[in-house]
C-alpha cells in the first residue's frame, strides 16, 4: 500500500446502524468542520460496532474489553496514540492505520477501520479519513438528497428505523 503523505480529512462518528438487506453493522462517519458535510459508510462486524457503541454510551464494564486493553497496554508502555485514518479502499475493503507517538518517534500500524475507530474512541484521538477515499466512497447530505443512484450508499434509504434509533449516537 502506497504510503505516501495524503490529505486526511478530519471525522466524527455520527452513529452506528444496521443494514436491514445484510444484518451488517454500519459505522457512519461525518466530516467535522466544514460546509461540505461528506458522510463515509463503513460496514463492521458486530463485536467491533458493539465495542464502538459501548464507548459512546459510556458503559463501563467489570472487566477491560480488547480494545480497552490494547489502550492499557499502550500507555504502560510510554505510548500515546496520536490519531487513526482509514487510508485506502481497496475492491470493496477499506484500510486503516493506527499512528502512535513512541519515544518521540511517530509509528503508523495496519489495522481494520473499525478497530482503530473503537480505539480511537476510547484514546481520544482525532479520526481521518484520506480525501480520496472521501471523495472516492463519500458523499454529501446534499447527494443523498437530489441523487437516488443505486449503490452502497443507498443503504440510508433502507436503514431499519428501530434500530437506527437503537444505535443513534
Amino acid at each position: 500500500m502506497d504510503k505516501e503523505k495524503q490529505t486526511q480529512i478530519e471525522v466524527k462518528v455520527n452513529f452506528l446502524s444496521i443494514d436491514r438487506s445484510t444484518g451488517s453493522p454500519i459505522v457512519v462517519l461525518k466530516e467535522k468542520d466544514s460546509d461540505l458535510n461528506r458522510i463515509l459508510l463503513i460496514w463492521i462486524g458486530e463485536s467491533e460496532a458493539a465495542a464502538i457503541q459501548m464507548h459512546l454510551e459510556k458503559m463501563e464494564l467489570p472487566r477491560p474489553m480488547t480494545h480497552d486493553l490494547l489502550k492499557i497496554m499502550i500507555e504502560t508502555l510510554g505510548a500515546k496514540v496520536t490519531s487513526i485514518c482509514v487510508r485506502a479502499v481497496e475492491e470493496s475493503t477499506f484500510y486503516a492505520h493506527v499512528t502512535l507517538e513512541v519515544n518521540g518517534n511517530e509509528i503508523e500500524i495496519d489495522c481494520r477501520p473499525s478497530d482503530a475507530i473503537a480505539l480511537a474512541l476510547r484514546c481520544e484521538a482525532p479520526i481521518y479519513v484520506a480525501e480520496k477515499v472521501l471523495t472516492e466512497q463519500g458523499f454529501s447530505e446534499q447527494e443523498l438528497n437530489k441523487d437516488k443512484r443505486h449503490d452502497p450508499k443507498d443503504v440510508l434509504e433502507n436503514l431499519d428505523d428501530d434500530t437506527l434509533k437503537q444505535y443513534t449516537v
